[in-house]
């Protein structure tokens, strides 16, 4: 084990120094939007701009791969990050970070395609669970302490916007003087969600309610924090949410390999509603340390889902198909990371910022109904794949979870999984 992770500790090594720009900028975006005197409605359209990039760059990931090799498409990707970032800093137009922020999120689903397809070719499957703990740990952990990075820095300030470009650019050295040798070229497999929604309705609903509720809330959310209890605590919020979902996300998981999963879901989904009504409801009158604690048991709830309902769906998937059909969820979840934002910035400018999370508590809720009703339609599968973590970032994570795919292509190669090397 300490050698296979001494193999791939520049890989991992660079993904976590990329997440802790993606934890500051989580927290530096919103304050700065706010700043400029812009409505939540043009935040939630920057917000679901940059999920679409993330959709585009996933889709076109195997060709990039394919075309020119995971080293220049990863160092090609974080020049264009680092310098979509800087751009925030000379324009406050809406359009204008809707485009930087798009091109952002092509370049990170990019980056992570060449981390997780270079993982998924070097890690043997009986490790896999291992080397997957230590990648989610690290990842998750730079997203909560990310935004302290820039803590002490006025809104205004270009600081946090050089130190997270910085940051993407330091991200580049693991990767360009690693020694292990690069995958071979990647091939791919269609996405069939169709396919995959007759297979498991239940993991389809709780991707999509998963990135649906998580993307507006982790966009908006600083401003909550901001709006009651200074901007300081729109670091601690968004980090502990994180937190949260680092501290629940395994037992959670542990627990679906003995129970029916839809109902680890289900009760995953009450965590989340519960807390996120909560904080409608008694909006600004929490205290800050109160606020802050339901903010991470909200976290705990809304960010676990995801990787349980990827595993609902491999242990209905056919054999060879587990990757595949990981990587359908996580277009889904995308959509409802485009939708979320979009839907949840106008019912802020509406409602207050509390809007944000009546919003989150119904959409849970929904969740957390679907699950029962799926229960009730179809009985639970009698074979299950081991519970892996995965968070919702690239079409190869569902190969570090679940193994390589052993089934030949169908039909074009429309954004698939990333086929090994």
């Amino acid at each position: 084990m300490t050698n296979l992770l001494r193999n791939v500790a520049a890989l991992i090594a660079a993904v976590t120094i990329l997440q802790l720009a993606g934890g500051l900028l989580g927290v530096r975006l919103p304050l700065a939007v706010a700043e400029d005197g812009h409505s939540r409605t043009a935040l939630g359209l920057i917000a679901a701009s940059y999920s679409a990039g993330f959709m585009m760059g996933a889709m076109i990931a195997t060709q990039m791969l394919a075309r020119v090799g995971h080293i220049r498409v990863y160092a090609g990707s974080a020049a264009v990050f680092a310098v979509s970032t800087l751009a925030l800093h000379f324009s406050t137009d809406i359009w204008v970070w809707g485009v930087t922020r798009m091109a952002a999120g092509v370049s990170v689903a990019l980056m992570f395609a060449v981390i997780e397809s270079w993982l998924a070719h070097s890690i043997d499957t009986r490790v896999r669970g291992e080397v997957t703990s230590v990648y989610m740990v690290l990842t998750k952990g730079a997203l909560a302490i990310g935004p302290f990075l820039a803590f002490n820095y006025a809104a205004d300030a270009p600081e946090p916007w050089m130190i997270a470009a910085s940051l993407a650019a330091l991200s580049m050295l693991p990767i360009c003087f690693t020694a292990a040798e690069q995958p071979a070229p990647p091939k791919a497999q269609p996405l069939a969600l169709v396919e995959q929604f007759a297979t498991a309705p239940a993991a389809v609903i709780g991707s999509f309610g998963a990135g649906l509720v998580n993307g507006g809330v982790l966009a908006l959310a600083p401003l909550y924090a901001a709006a009651h209890y200074g901007d300081n605590a729109a670091a601690e919020f968004y980090s502990a949410a994180f937190v949260g979902s680092l501290l629940l996300q395994w037992p959670a998981g542990r627990l679906s390999d003995r129970v029916d999963r839809r109902l680890v879901i289900a009760g995953l989904a009450v965590i989340a509603a519960s807390s996120a009504f909560a904080l409608a409801i008694w909006s600004g009158q929490l205290l800050h340390w109160s606020a802050a604690l339901l903010f991470f048991v909200w976290g705990s709830g809304a960010l676990s889902f995801y990787g349980i309902a990827v595993a609902h769906m491999a242990d209905r998937a056919e054999p060879g198909r587990l990757a595949q059909s990981a990587a359908g969820l996580l277009f889904v979840w995308a959509a409802g990371s485009v939708l979320g934002p979009l839907i949840m910035g106008p019912l802020v400018d509406w409602f207050d910022v509390a809007g944000i999370f009546w919003f989150a508590g119904a959409a849970a809720t929904f969740v957390c109904a679907a699950m029962f009703w799926r229960r009730t339609t179809r009985e639970q599968s009698t074979t299950k794949e081991e519970f892996a973590p995965q968070l919702g970032t690239s079409v190869s994570a569902g190969e570090i979870a679940y193994g390589e795919d052993s089934a030949p292509a169908e039909g074009g190669a429309i954004a698939g999984v990333n086929k090994p090397s």
